[in-house]
């Protein structure tokens, strides 16, 4: 695995032996699709919640993580503050947990 450590977020790449259906692997992690991402909360509301972005190439998938404590507050008008953590221990045992559970869906398929 390769794992890049950006500002904006934590970007995983996992090479793949075969090609696995990543929506039905991300599903049985616990994520559920919002709109262009994929979202797993950690508690009844709505944040906190893992937020992951998700692009993937022909032998590998390359993963972007935080997590959002809070929604978005607004200071401007058409500025919005973001309240995610990038690099946080929090954010790196999750990465582990999905890079698991995809080289196990990967296995079993």
């Amino acid at each position: 695995y390769r794992i890049i450590y950006r500002f904006c977020s934590m970007d995983i790449k996992i090479n793949l032996q075969k090609k696995i259906n990543l929506a039905t692997c991300l599903r049985q992690a616990g994520y559920h699709p919002i709109t262009g991402s994929w979202v797993r909360t950690l508690s009844r509301g709505y944040y906190p919640r893992f937020h992951l972005y998700v692009s993937d190439g022909k032998n590998h998938i390359k993963l972007s993580l935080h997590i959002d404590q809070k929604q978005h507050t607004i200071d401007m008008p058409g500025l919005k503050r973001h309240a995610g953590e990038y690099n946080s221990a929090i954010v790196q045992e999750e990465t582990k947990r999905l890079q698991r559970w995809i080289k196990y869906y990967e296995a079993i398929s």
